[in-house]
């Protein structure tokens, strides 16, 4: 108390202030052990992107039962966003609804890569530090399964990343795989670190199912999370 008295009348004042704002933070329950942590993080923290492929006009493919994947897209990366705002990460997502980002003109072509570079160009206004793309897959193959990553093979950082969410993804699925190189376009773009998540194969009939039910969704949205605070060490 003493060494306060000895301090400048102003510079009292300012503790005074600071002391008071503490412990409104505490009564309100914010300047918990994690809740500080959210409440600064989630304003300023390190963007990273979620995007749930295809959307609106764009189904992508489909299961044996009419489940549409970009159905299933959107309810694994909605959950992703949720597990790494909880860490204090900032989430944009490309779309949150039944949405795509270019939307189908009659007799204008190119829809779909506008799409894709309408993604792309949201992720660098956002500054992310990554973009995760979010699929299902299909093979004339129906003994096909498994999420897969693929990464760029011209950036190590997307090389990295993959691994790691992979790595994670292989915990919870019942056919763990390899990241692989791919050659997407939502992959190769200069500046920007990006993965593209195969949830699993909508052809096989076994992984469809567990596709499409929740518990099997936020599992592989918790991996996908994961990986990703492994790799930027969250």
């Amino acid at each position: 108390m003493l060494i306060i008295l000895l301090l400048p009348p102003g510079f009292r004042r300012f503790l005074f202030v600071l002391g008071g704002l503490a412990l409104i933070l505490l009564l309100t329950g914010i300047f918990s052990s994690s809740g500080l942590i959210k409440s600064l993080m989630g304003a300023s923290g390190p963007v990273v992107v979620i995007d749930p492929g295809h959307g609106g006009v764009d189904g992508g493919t489909s299961g044996q039962d009419g489940t549409l994947e970009k159905e299933i897209n959107l309810a694994i990366a909605l959950r992703i966003r949720d597990h790494l705002r909880t860490g204090g990460a900032n989430v944009v997502m490309t779309r949150t609804a039944d949405t795509d980002l270019s939307p189908f003109v009659p007799g204008k072509t190119g829809r779909h890569r506008r799409d894709l570079t309408a993604r792309i160009e949201k992720a660098r206004k956002a500054g992310a530090v990554c973009l995760i793309s979010i699929h299902c897959d299909w093979s004339k193959d129906k003994k096909r399964r498994g999420a897969v990553v693929f990464y760029n093979p011209r950036n190590n950082t997307s090389k990295e990343l993959a691994c790691l969410i992979q790595e994670e993804l292989n915990k919870v699925q019942p056919a763990p795989q390899k990241a692989a190189p791919g050659n997407f376009f939502i992959l190769n773009q200069s500046g920007l670190t990006a993965v593209l998540v195969e949830a699993g194969f909508l052809s096989h009939p076994e992984e469809a199912q567990l596709l499409r039910t929740p518990d099997y969704q936020s599992r592989q949205a918790r991996a996908i999370a994961n990986g990703i605070r492994r790799y930027y060490r969250w």
